[in-house]
């Protein structure tokens, strides 16, 4: 199993599957965990005991629907409730969202040890999903915006996301130039740079914000891809947990 992860948030227990080491057969092919698009109920249970074995970890997971909501979870759950983040105080318990191009985006704070995991799409990002993640951890656990952490995980790159000139035009007026790319044929968003401009315009410092900049859809051998692969694909998940004892960064 390989698991990425970011530097910034290497006190807490987080990481970004792909798709090695799963059970799941063609087209779902590895640790897909989501049976949202046609794979085997028993393949997809398997791939998150395995992933429960290889991190130690519970998870809190929400049914996304490409909004804005945040859900507080206080132990482990099954995708019921409909949300787009998650955020958790509890040791232990991941907070995780699932993703196929989309972008998962990792909060943590150093000092009350609260964590969120964001689903953020293109309509996600418009509707600043990471944004209202932040509010949530500093309401619920008292965090400082300027000082959490943040990774913004594996999805679809500028090199690949196309999108028409309307979509385009409304990234530049709601987050700015810098969320797209121009192209000689079709514009190109950039939902890293989107993300990342969100976190900071929400407090978080840009040095304490990390960007992985790996596209899943480019990478077939490492990541599912909704846009080239079409339906019939798995997902990754993007997850984090609170550290088991507190610590100050």
């Amino acid at each position: 199993m390989l698991i990425l992860s970011s530097a910034l948030l290497a006190g807490f227990p987080h990481g970004f599957t792909t798709r090695a080491g799963g059970a799941s057969r063609s087209p779902y092919a590895g640790l897909n965990l989501s049976t949202s698009t046609g794979d085997e109920g028993a393949s997809v249970e398997e791939n998150w005991a395995r992933l429960r074995q290889e991190t130690g970890l519970s998870f809190a997971r929400v049914k996304q629907v490409h909004g804005s909501a945040v859900a507080r979870r206080d132990a482990p759950s099954l995708p019921g409730e409909e949300a787009d983040a998650v955020i958790t105080a509890r040791p232990g318990l991941a907070a995780c969202v699932l993703t196929a191009d989309c972008v998962p985006i990792l909060l943590g704070d150093p000092s009350s040890g609260a964590v969120a995991a964001v689903h953020a799409g293109w309509r996600g990002t418009l509707a600043r999903a990471a944004a209202r993640a932040v509010e949530a951890l500093e309401r619920e656990f008292g965090a400082r915006r300027e000082n959490l952490l943040a990774a913004v995980g594996p999805a679809i790159g500028p090199c690949c996301y196309e999108v028409s000139p309307d979509l385009a035009e409304r990234f530049v007026a709601e987050i700015g130039p810098s969320a797209c790319m121009v192209h000689p044929r079709t514009p190109r968003v950039d939902l890293w740079t989107a993300n990342e401009r969100v976190l900071c315009d929400a407090g978080i410092p840009p040095e304490r914000i990390e960007v992985i900049e790996r596209c899943t859809a480019c990478d077939d051998e490492a990541f599912f891809s909704h846009r080239r692969d079409g339906v019939r694909t798995g997902r990754q998940v993007g997850f984090i947990a609170p550290p088991r004892a507190p610590f100050l960064d």
